[in-house]
């Protein structure tokens, strides 16, 4: 009997120490999302992380490149704040020991590079827009930034005779650098901006700036803020009985909840993202995003899903080459080997190195409720 327990004894060690040396060799790639979680911006933060979800999935089931498993870890900027965005990298960083960060939202992003660039924290923001985000050490857009995507709105209704501009954008990084390019912009075509007007983020009253901008009786008004903003200014605008065109650089998925039918008409640009495509890629992404979600992803869907690709890819190449795919600097490294990457959009991304891309851009209008295609560049 003392044997029978003996012999026990041994293999429930065994057992133990087997699952053990199990667990200490499964190998796990971490990364960091610091997204709009919560606020006015928290659709952005929701279809951003349906994007890299899918991903991630996808990616574990296929084993992982070199075996690692992916895990995204999501923190939270408060729909573009600095001080949480930055405890979250220290969190990330520190606790969480990511080497990569998926990061949106102009300001956010801005506030943790100077932390990222000392920890070669290597950085992707798929989401903001501000002409600030170029030229920073360890930080690459996938998205196109708002000085190249608003003069093509701009261009557009200059064309179709408009000359005095409104302007109304949010207290925030990006919304800032977006109305001083787009008014330097018009005015290099000959226009005249008539007003601009700063308005902090989340209000929710615009009476007072739409009696102003009704005053001024401008030819079209631009409107560069971001999230639910952009539809409390389209509703109190339209309220007033200003039917001058506007436009801006942002649409979020749930702005027509505030704004109802006064959205109509509302002109923005960005990234094409063909939900027809028939890339074979695409096609799978989007099929398998409508059977999640029950519809279809959005370009910034799109962009953290890709951004997700790219890591494997770059882990892969780090793992391929016997390095450490936990240290940001390889990551980074191995950008350079060779910086085009299979894109969701079809065909291939290039990275350049001032921390921009290519991709196709086109000029939405909201008709019935829904994004359409007017223009293509």
């Amino acid at each position: 009997m003392k044997k029978w327990k003996f012999f026990c004894l041994v293999g429930l060690v065994f057992v133990f120490t087997a699952s053990m040396s199990y667990a200490n060799d499964a190998k796990e790639f971490k990364f960091g999302e610091i997204l709009a979680m919560t606020g006015s911006g928290s659709w952005y933060g929701m279809t951003m992380e349906r994007g890299t979800n899918i991903a991630i999935d996808e990616i574990n089931k296929e084993g992982g490149p070199g075996g690692y498993k992916f895990i995204g870890v999501v923190e939270d900027h408060k729909s573009g704040l600095t001080t949480p965005a930055q405890n979250a990298f220290r969190k990330l960083t520190s606790i969480d020991k990511v080497p990569a960060i998926l990061s949106s939202f102009s300001a956010p992003t801005l506030s943790i590079m100077a932390m990222a660039n000392q920890k070669k924290i290597i950085v992707f923001n798929g989401g903001a827009s501000s002409p600030k985000l170029i030229n920073i050490p360890y930080l690459h857009n996938t998205r196109m930034l708002g000085n190249e995507i608003a003069p093509f709105t701009l261009k557009y209704l200059w064309d179709m005779g408009y000359r005095t501009m409104a302007t109304i954008y949010a207290n925030q990084t990006a919304p800032i650098s977006l109305n001083d390019a787009g008014t330097k912009y018009w005015k290099k075509l000959g226009g005249k901006v008539v007003s601009e007007q700063m308005h902090e983020t989340g209000a929710t009253d615009f009476t007072s700036e739409a009696s102003i901008i009704k005053a001024k009786n401008p030819d079209i008004i631009f409107c560069p803020s971001t999230g639910l903003d952009v539809g409390y200014v389209i509703k109190a605008v339209r309220k007033m009985g200003v039917k001058a065109p506007i436009c801006g650089t942002e649409h979020s998925g749930d702005m027509e909840k505030v704004t109802g039918n006064a959205s109509e008409g509302y002109l923005f640009a960005s990234e094409f993202f063909d939900v027809n495509s028939d890339d074979p890629w695409t096609k799978r992404f989007v099929s398998t995003f409508k059977k999640k979600y029950g519809e279809d992803p959005d370009f910034y869907a799109a962009n953290y899903y890709e951004l997700t690709y790219i890591l494997k890819d770059l882990v892969a190449r780090v793992v391929a080459k016997g390095g450490n795919p936990l240290d940001g600097s390889q990551l980074e490294k191995a950008i350079w080997e060779d910086p085009k990457f299979k894109s969701i959009y079809g065909g291939y991304i290039k990275f350049k190195k001032n921390g921009t891309c290519e991709k196709p851009v086109v000029l939405f209008e909201i008709q019935k409720g829904k994004p359409v295609i007017i223009k293509k560049r």
